[in-house]
């Protein structure tokens, strides 16, 4: 079996997701109760990859002592590097590499892609390199490329204008196909070879300089596409969507963590659940968890670990983090609350709220929608 190096970008600020990263890194923040660097390591171990580099910068000190107490079975690599691009980081530690093939992924994305399938895929074919692509409905901000029969890339247009999308699309010949409606994943997989070409050259970024470098020089580049799940949770509304299709298991075989009690429904170790009634469908409850009488965790929730929850409260299509504490009578619908966040009695939270961590909301709050609160934040106080 062919060895592989897997290479995770974790380096990232996060900056369209603040306020929610404002105090720890992206790869860091819970999808249904699972940091998203997680999902990141265990995409590979499952595909057979074993040697695995995780590149790390903004707050790396946290993503290294989170992973100091993971037992993967496999021992990682965690160089941290100033980076100026997708690619630079991958020079920067090719050191590393020891295998004659690489994979590259990042650490802030949630997919079920068949890696092992695409990787045998990148076997298969041959050439420099292989792209992961995924159908979207939008285009223009995505990308564009132009593939023959045998997947080979023949143009490649990374978040392209309309007039751009519009000399694509008169390209058309027999043997080629255009893919309009495309999203690069951001994960790829490489010969060793393209460490070479990185040291050699001053390209920064895989999408920007790269890829276009490898077709005006006519190496070989390969474009894998396939139906899988795939979402970026680049921003709160987006955030909060990728925790609501793991609920619906849009993301099969990734589901939430906890026994599945009743279909769509996870509850964790340890809770203390009054009704089991009171809990819709598309829930994850995470462990000691402690819900009042009357309680209502109505559709789309995630909760995280040892929260507690008042009598006679509400909530909706939210994600709700560790160690959170909501008061009685409450009302929250369709909002993000970050760790060790405390909400006093009868508070309503409107949509598309966002509370950071630490923070505290004082009993008899509203908090009408689509406000965000910092870190540490003192709510109606």
């Amino acid at each position: 079996m062919v060895e592989w190096t897997g290479i995770i970008l974790a380096g990232g600020i996060g900056s369209r997701l603040m306020p929610i990263t404002a105090d720890r890194p992206k790869p860091l923040v819970p999808v249904v109760g699972k940091p998203m660097i997680v999902y990141a390591i265990d995409l590979l171990l499952y595909a057979g990859v074993h040697n695995i580099v995780i590149v790390i910068k903004h707050m790396g000190d946290q993503i290294r002592e989170f992973l100091a107490h993971q037992d993967f079975g496999v021992d990682i690599k965690i160089p941290e590097v100033d980076s100026l691009g997708t690619a630079d980081a991958v020079r920067k530690v090719s050191d590393y590499v020891k295998t004659d093939h690489l994979v590259v992924s990042m650490a802030d994305i949630i997919t079920n892609i068949h890696l092992r399938e695409f990787l045998d895929f990148k076997l298969e074919r041959g050439g420099i390199g292989a792209m992961s692509l995924v159908d979207t409905d939008n285009p223009n901000q995505f990308g564009v490329i132009v593939l023959d029969q045998e997947h080979k890339i023949h143009s490649f247009l990374e978040k392209p204008g309309s007039v751009e999308l519009y000399l694509s699309s008169m390209i058309s010949t027999q043997n080629v196909h255009l893919h309009k409606n495309v999203i690069n994943t951001g994960i790829y997989a490489f010969q060793r070879e393209v460490l070479d070409i990185l040291h050699r050259t001053n390209l920064m970024d895989f999408g920007k300089d790269v890829f276009p470098y490898f077709l005006e020089n006519e190496y070989i580049l390969h474009g894998y596409i396939a139906k899988y799940y795939w979402q970026d949770a680049g921003n709160p509304e987006f955030y909060k969507y990728t925790n609501w299709d793991l609920l619906r298991k849009w993301a099969w075989p990734i589901v939430p963590s906890g026994k599945e009690v009743r279909e769509y429904i996870w509850i964790g170790d340890n809770c203390d659940i009054p009704n089991l009634n009171d809990i819709n469908q598309h829930v994850a409850i995470g462990n000691n968890t402690r819900l009042g009488t009357n309680v209502h965790i109505e559709t789309l929730t995630a909760l995280g670990k040892q929260v507690e929850v008042g009598q006679n409260t509400q909530i909706r299509e939210c994600v709700i983090w560790d160690n959170v504490h909501i008061g009685k009578d409450c009302r929250i619908i369709s909002s993000i609350i970050c760790e060790n966040v405390e909400i006093g009695d009868d508070v309503l939270i409107e949509p598309n709220v966002v509370i950071a961590s630490n923070s505290k909301v004082k009993s008899g709050t509203k908090i009408t929608s689509g406000k965000q609160f910092s870190p540490h934040s003192e709510i109606g106080f």
